[in-house]
């Protein structure tokens, strides 16, 4: 059979119409795959966006509860201090507003967890006290027992006079003039710094202003997992220089006297923590039916059993997230309470 030009050219004309639909479909295909492609990452964009703000939207509401479980805590703490004059005279371990810990407030908060403490600041050393020209026995009787208190291997110090020199200069930050003590530091040292600033040469306001004294390391003020910090023996409130031994740290207790070995202040502090004799605990010589030696005493000028400064830790919980208040509070004989300070953590 003999193939004519005409036939020739019309079968190149087909072939040719052939490929021209194969690539247009191919092209075709191409553009949907893509627009497809362009979808499906327009989408899964949307969705991370939409999440994202699904979950901080959901954080922020979160957060407004645990605030509100937090502040409700501190006016719960607050009103278990006012109840707790009509309870006794005395304030202990035994009282409902040290008792708080252990409470279970599920009830009050089904949307998350509150959990409270509150700490009695008037067990600890009045750090203000330190210098006192009105009662200077007094001023120097605590400086001793903080001097006992920084030797007495809890807190990374090594040798007495490490410990001396943080005592003289706390001393020096909070007198008013510019004479250094002995072991002391003043506005001579700290204008020396790279950073340099100023001592107060007044009251401290705030027990973390410590760590701008010379010698007060964050590890000598925080403590670490085994040792309590420099802050938990110290406050910033008070003005009597006295101490409630009813609360106090054991560490405090035995630098008072140093007689008083470990086992004479277990005795102590199991005693203060027994049920059964919190009705002795008026009387600031309690301690003396323990059966300590008798050459062992505590100051009478510097112990009470009544406390008027304590700190109310506060946290709201939810899952991972939380909001922890602290706030300071001053409780008056007439039994009004004054919030001194309040802070989140």
């Amino acid at each position: 059979m003999r193939l004519t030009e005409k036939t020739l050219q019309k079968s190149s004309v087909t072939c040719r119409s052939s490929s021209t639909g194969h690539d247009q479909r191919g092209m075709a295909l191409l553009v949907t795959i893509m627009t497809l492609s362009l979808l499906t990452a327009i989408t899964i964009q949307y969705h991370k966006v939409s999440w994202h703000n699904f979950v901080v939207s959901d954080n922020y509401k979160r957060g407004v509860q645990l605030k509100s479980i937090s502040e409700s805590g501190v006016n719960i703490a607050l009103a278990a201090l006012i109840d707790d004059l009509a309870e006794n005279e005395a304030d202990s371990f035994s009282d409902s507003w040290a008792l708080l810990e252990q409470e279970n407030f599920d009830l009050l908060f089904p949307s998350g967890e509150l959990l409270l403490k509150i700490n009695d600041l008037s067990g600890r050393l009045q750090t203000n006290m330190l210098v006192e020209e009105k009662n200077a026995e007094t001023s120097a009787e605590l400086r001793d027992i903080l001097q006992n208190l920084l030797v007495s291997g809890i807190f990374p110090i090594e040798d007495e006079t490490e410990a001396l020199e943080i005592v003289d200069a706390i001393v020096d930050w909070i007198d008013e003039d510019d004479l250094e003590s002995d072991h002391g530091a003043e506005n001579s040292y700290y204008q020396s710094l790279d950073q340099p600033y100023s001592a107060r040469n007044g009251p401290l306001t705030s027990i973390e202003e410590l760590l701008l004294i010379r010698g007060i390391t964050p590890e000598i003020f925080f403590g670490s997992d085994e040792n309590k910090g420099l802050k938990d023996f110290l406050t910033v409130y008070g003005e009597d220089g006295k101490i409630n031994i009813n609360t106090a740290e054991t560490e405090l207790i035995k630098s008072m006297n140093p007689l008083i070995t470990d086992e004479l202040a277990e005795q102590f502090d199991e005693f203060r923590k027994d049920e059964d004799n919190k009705d002795s605990f008026n009387d600031p010589s309690w301690y003396t039916a323990i059966g300590w030696p008798g050459d062992i005493e505590l100051n009478d000028k510097i112990i009470t059993t009544t406390s008027q400064y304590f700190q109310i830790s506060a946290t709201g919980k939810f899952d991972t997230l939380s909001w922890t208040m602290v706030a300071d509070a001053g409780r008056a004989e007439d039994g009004t309470i004054n919030l001194l300070r309040k802070k989140v953590e």
